[in-house]
């Protein structure tokens, strides 16, 4: 271990952190609370890529003096002050990104409790980092409630004001919150996103934590369609696989069904088909039958936006178009039997 007299101070963000230098090197320099020293002896010893890195540790009487790694990037703060709000696309990449650096901490059982746009930076290579655990924990079973009632206004769960004890749905209680705000610029109580992405939302940001996603995995499944690092290879295979993708049972029971019946059904009529005109008829009622109801019923791609922009209309619409096409179909099946 080094001295701390070899890290010397550049510039000062307030009275606890500033930048400090050492071998042409930048790093952060921290003073943190003697009892919150544990939990960077956890990450010191630790690696994981969205995950700020702990360099070195220096324990006194009555404090402990943190250096960190140095971020060069922004906030989601910033980068959400510069654009309101983020497209689709670009917040599943970045919650994705949050969700496995939290896989990684809860996996050491250490619970943030603090996830917000101002502990999210974002490198100049797009990387995600979560920084500042000065009010983590650890979850210890057994207690019934937090010792510290700390966290965020709005991104802060409610067992966080001393109902329960903090464990990692509280975490994903942050998340979904700070999803909703990257979509919408406002917080769920606000308005709450719509289309299925409002629906994951709404489950993570429920007051019960026992509604909630039971796992940041779970969550992550749900709302990025993406597997983690630690998932089976054979599970990430699968989840490529339309209809099993989001993991919700009703849709791969609908896509097992289709699988079961369209691919054979395809192959053994277009074999008996007696000239390429009855193959093609064929093919086209099928499609009628099975693929647009297929695609409409478990909202691939989030076509049902595209008939209406509230959720339930939307899926009323999806069904009466399923049968449309379903019955036209066998129509026309029938007719060139």
């Amino acid at each position: 271990m080094s001295n701390l007299s070899e890290y010397c101070e550049i510039s000062s963000f307030n009275e606890n952190t500033s930048l400090v230098q050492k071998e042409n090197k930048i790093y952060v320099k921290k003073r943190i609370p003697k009892e919150l020293t544990y939990i960077y002896k956890i990450l010191i010893t630790t690696h994981h890529n969205n995950i700020s890195d702990i360099i070195e540790i220096f324990e006194y009487e009555d404090i402990s003096i943190v250096i960190e790694e140095y971020i060069n990037g922004e906030t989601l703060s910033a980068l959400l002050s510069e654009q309101g709000s983020l497209n689709e696309t670009d917040t599943k990449k970045i919650i994705g990104q949050i969700c496995d650096g939290l896989l990684f901490l809860h996996k050491h059982n250490i619970i943030h409790r603090d996830i917000n746009p101002n502990n999210i930076m974002i490198t100049k290579e797009h990387t995600v980092k979560i920084i500042d655990f000065d009010i983590s924990r650890s979850f210890k079973k057994g207690l019934t409630g937090d010792t510290t009632i700390l966290g965020t206004a709005g991104y802060a769960a409610p067992e966080q004001f001393g109902f329960t004890q903090s464990d990692a749905r509280t975490d994903i209680y942050a998340v979904g919150v700070l999803a909703n705000v990257m979509l919408t610029g406002k917080m769920p109580n606000e308005q709450l996103y719509q289309g299925r992405l409002g629906k994951i939302i709404g489950k993570a940001t429920e007051i019960d934590a026992n509604i909630r996603y039971k796992s940041i995995s779970a969550f992550k499944h749900s709302f990025t369609n993406e597997t983690d690092e630690n998932t089976n290879r054979f599970i990430k295979l699968l989840r490529c696989i339309p209809g099993f993708r989001t993991w919700e049972v009703w849709k791969m029971l609908i896509a097992i069904i289709m699988y079961l019946t369209y691919v054979p059904l395809m192959v053994v009529f277009i074999s008996w088909a007696t000239s390429i005109r009855n193959a093609l008829i064929i093919i086209f009622s099928e499609i009628l039958m099975f693929a647009i109801p297929y695609i409409l019923l478990t909202n691939l791609g989030g076509i049902r936006r595209r008939l209406a922009h509230r959720p339930a209309i939307a899926f009323v619409a999806a069904f009466i178009i399923s049968a449309i096409s379903f019955l036209l179909g066998s129509s026309i099946f029938l007719i060139n039997l």
